[in-house]
């Protein structure tokens, strides 16, 4: 149940991110995957919390993409020179640890409805 919100918040930062792209599929994946898991009553409950996580992994891959910023970054192969411009990692590895605590703890503060008779 946690792994199926943690999903629809990996494609929610990941759709955000590549919104000038192709974020706008991973948006609408993430919006049928929240349909379905809203439409089923097993993944209706505090698992829903894990979706900040989500989010906090995506953002955990843009840090991974800039580990080697910030600045100009060159690779050199062969005859080929190659150089982007990296940010640096940390504020995203900050903005990842806010949201996944944020999960660990929203899912410890909601309460469980009591089953039913």
């Amino acid at each position: 149940m946690y792994v199926w919100w943690l999903v629809v918040g990996v494609l929610l930062g990941v759709g955000v991110a590549g919104l000038l792209s192709v974020g706008v599929f991973f948006l609408l994946a993430a919006l049928v995957l929240t349909g379905i898991g809203l439409g089923v009553s097993a993944l209706r409950n505090r698992s829903a919390m894990a979706v900040p996580a989500g989010v906090g992994l995506s953002v955990l891959y843009l840090a991974w993409l800039n580990r080697e910023g910030p600045g100009t970054i060159c690779h050199v192969s062969g005859a080929i020179t190659t150089c982007s411009e990296q940010w640096s990692p940390w504020p995203f590895v900050a903005v990842t640890l806010v949201l996944v605590a944020s999960s660990f703890v929203l899912t410890r503060l909601v309460r469980q409805p009591a089953p039913r008779a």
